[in-house]
């Protein structure tokens, strides 16, 4: 049997490490966003923008198969497992709108809150906003399910195009990828490195 250690507050020793390399991981992002060329975070808000209409699209169809509702009757159970799915395209959302929530790394996902997700639908994680059920998808009618599934297509290209640019993004998620960087710059573009 395996000992878990928990902290005066609560935290077990992953959690907290998790809390801590995220903390990290937001302040070096926060500061090497920071001194990017105007150009590049150009590139960056036109992109983040083309995500989160698409993202925002996606959500309308999954509200109009009652997702939601469907999602709060089993309390949120695909979510459970979610700590490692933000990724830098989401970090940046949120730091562009100034709405990133306090994760709590206690929970499965450290966004869900009591009452659902703490991120808005164009800020979500790729996995969490391109998933959706059986149940749920058999509320879709033939086309919602094919409009669902051009729109997880076209949203994939516009992820990768962030992996393809820079070192510090991966489908993977932030807290899995934070470590592989090995102290590079999450902007570091890909097309620079040799080898």
């Amino acid at each position: 049997m395996d000992l878990v250690m928990f902290s005066a507050d609560g935290m077990s020793a992953t959690s907290q490490a998790r809390s801590s390399d995220w903390q990290q991981i937001v302040a070096a992002v926060t500061r090497e966003y920071g001194q990017l060329s105007g150009p590049e975070k150009e590139w960056i808000a036109t992109s983040l923008g083309e995500i989160e209409g698409l993202q925002q699209q996606l959500d309308a169809l999954f509200v109009a198969a009652a997702g939601d509702d469907l999602c709060a009757r089993c309390r949120g159970a695909c979510c459970g497992c979610g700590h490692n799915h933000m990724t830098l395209v989401n970090l940046l959302s949120c730091l562009q709108r100034d709405d990133l929530p306090q994760p709590d790394f206690t929970r499965g996902c450290p966004f869900m809150g009591d009452c659902g997700c703490l991120l808005r639908a164009g800020s979500r994680p790729f996995n969490c906003v391109t998933f959706i059920c059986d149940t749920i998808e058999e509320q879709m009618s033939l086309g919602q399910c094919d409009l669902f599934y051009s729109l997880e297509r076209q949203l994939r290209t516009l992820y990768r195009a962030f992996t393809e640019r820079y070192r510090g993004a991966a489908m993977t998620g932030l807290l899995l990828h934070y470590r592989r960087l090995r102290g590079d710059s999450f902007f570091s573009m890909k097309s620079d490195i040799k080898g």
